[in-house]
């Protein structure tokens, strides 16, 4: 130890104490505290509160979508598709309200670029979405679609 007797014993004392609160602070949290059980009306308008808060995304759903793709046999493919486009701001909806015939061009020459057998591919659909995305944004000067969803999506 220190070589001091007197400051031995004052740490050895403090180390004592130290232990023994320790020790009493884990009986009483395990053995003797019991913790209340909640109530299940009290969780529920809780739980009620916290859903408040969690808002769905805005979405502006475009009208159904058939395009014809391009194929290189006699048969006739097309996409039969119904979009919703995922924005930031609630208020932007007006702007692609006013500009949906222009979006729907926009994703008719985008599909139309695509092949049907690329369309048809989670990653030709990720494509796809990127391209639109990208192209509608561009046209509006202005960062409004955040991503796409899908109701329907048919290549035939």
């Amino acid at each position: 130890m220190t070589g001091n007797k007197s400051l031995d014993k004052i740490i050895l004392l403090l180390t004592l104490i130290t232990s023994i609160a320790t020790a009493g602070v884990f009986v009483y949290t395990e053995m003797i505290y019991k913790r209340p059980l909640p109530k299940d009306e009290v969780e529920l308008s809780r739980l009620k509160e916290e859903t408040k808060n969690n808002f769905l995304p805005e979405s502006f759903k475009l009208d159904k979508i058939i395009v014809n793709l391009p194929s290189n046999t006699t048969r006739l493919r097309f996409l039969d598709a119904e979009i919703h486009l995922v924005i930031f701001d609630k208020n932007d909806s007006a702007i692609l309200e006013e500009n949906k015939a222009k979006i729907n061009d926009i994703i008719i020459e985008v599909a139309s670029a695509m092949e049907p057998d690329e369309l048809n591919s989670i990653s030709g659909k990720l494509i796809f979405e990127n391209r639109v995305k990208s192209r509608i944004n561009s046209y509006l000067s202005k960062v409004i679609i955040k991503e796409l969803f899908y109701t329907k999506f048919v290549v035939q």
